[in-house]
């Protein structure tokens, strides 16, 4: 890949916080793309999950809620291409960077607004976070046993999710920008970006009256499960004619055969809900008295998709994740757990191709870029004083924390995130 990587020479302006807008200008920031993230005057506290989404960015400090900060903004705004941001619907209007605000200064900005429900919702003004996009889009309810409780995901899917398509837009808009030679307003909403996956679910309430349920760690659908061995858990998607003939020879149960829509009329009667329960069981059997890697071996050896169920913590280890660098490290600086100082921080890799820098730059410190960026901008000595004179002293990382620090939370925020 150009080392330069594919969004050299594009800026973007990150008014952002918790996860989703983060995420989003992490990705653009990934290829190459100048990311300045404007953080409010107040100290914020850095943890180890803040690493994860900020990492190769400049920070700048600007009071938006001063005259000062908010000429500051429209003068990065001059100069950047694409600005994103995930506060409220209301609030960059009332803090005077709105679309229409920003694009009379620059017709050619691409802005991406990421809220909970749109700008045109009747919930436009409702706060939002990864768990309610979770309830209301259908995810909640389709998730955990078919005799529990609807259960919130282990992963915050909504805020990703909809930082990926925000990233995705953007990239969207920047084409469209080379045609048009105007930039363009992208209103995202993350209810909207989730329920995008239930696709297959409204065809089965609309199409068929269907009624979907929780079903555990079964497929709607199709044959495929999660099992107990001897030592953890697997799981099985034999779901094709070939692989059910091999799961039958493998488990030992001819009896197999007589289920599966190539030997039954068409119809799948491995999903019967009278039917479905014996093979599970039978199949069950056979895996307790195995180990996890020797079901996992057998079944892939016959041609069967097959996997273990892994922890996080077995993660690092494994051949995949090794050969695939999906674990990376970047630069840390500040005070760790417990009084220690790690000198990097463990972060997802990319699943996209990078440059090799992309690693080698961690977060920035609140602010520590104010003074470089302002002097970019034209501003004098004296306006950079004035503007940047409230930037915090760096207070260090809590990496033992999992979230963002809800205390730094700004007024009337739409969270995407939690």
């Amino acid at each position: 890949m150009d080392t330069a990587g594919a969004l050299h020479g594009i800026r973007v302006i990150g008014v952002e916080h918790f996860i989703s807008a983060p995420f989003c200008t992490q990705i653009l920031a990934d290829q190459g793309a100048d990311v300045i993230k404007v953080e409010p005057p107040a100290a914020e506290q850095r943890n180890g999950y803040f690493h994860t989404l900020n990492r190769n960015k400049r920070s700048v400090v600007l009071d938006l809620k001063a005259e000062s900060g908010r000429e500051a903004l429209r003068a990065l705004a001059a100069t950047a291409d694409v600005l994103v941001t995930n506060f409220a619907a209301d609030v960059p209007t009332r803090l005077g960077f709105g679309y229409e605000d920003l694009a009379a200064v620059n017709p050619r900005l691409v802005y991406v607004h990421v809220t909970g429900f749109g700008q045109n919702s009747p919930y436009r003004s409702r706060p939002a976070f990864d768990g309610v996009i979770q309830a209301m889009s259908g995810m909640m309810h389709l998730t955990g046993e078919p005799d529990g409780p609807p259960m919130l995901s282990g992963l915050f899917i909504p805020d990703h999710l909809t930082g990926l398509y925000a990233a995705l837009a953007t990239s969207f808009a920047l084409q469209r920008r080379e045609a048009t030679g105007t930039g363009s307003f992208v209103d995202l909403a993350m209810l909207d970006c989730l329920m995008s996956f239930l696709a297959g679910s409204f065809h089965e309430v609309l199409q068929h009256g269907i009624r979907p349920e929780r079903i555990g760690s079964r497929v709607r659908g199709s044959f495929a499960s999660t099992y107990r061995a001897a030592d953890g858990y697997v799981y099985l998607a034999p779901l094709t004619a070939r692989m059910w003939e091999a799961v039958s020879r493998v488990v030992g149960q001819p009896w197999f055969l007589e289920h599966f829509s190539t030997t039954s009329g068409g119809v799948d009667t491995r999903l019967d809900p009278e039917t479905r329960p014996r093979l599970d069981g039978a199949i069950e059997s056979w895996t307790s008295g195995q180990s996890v890697a020797d079901v996992v071996r057998l079944m892939s050896e016959a041609g069967v998709a097959a996997s273990p169920i892994l922890a996080v913590e077995d993660l690092p280890d494994d051949p995949h994740v090794v050969a695939r660098r999906m674990i990376r490290t970047v630069p840390h600086r500040g005070r760790g757990h417990g009084g220690s100082t790690p000198d990097v921080v463990y972060v997802a890799g990319s699943p996209i191709p990078v440059t090799e820098s992309t690693f080698s730059v961690g977060p920035p410190v609140a602010g520590e870029h104010t003074a470089e960026i302002l002097a970019e901008l034209g501003l004098s000595p004296v306006e950079v004083t004035d503007i940047s004179d409230t930037i915090p002293r760096p207070i260090g990382d809590d990496l033992g924390e999992a979230g963002m620090n809800e205390r730094s939370v700004p007024e009337a925020v739409d969270g995407s995130g939690r």
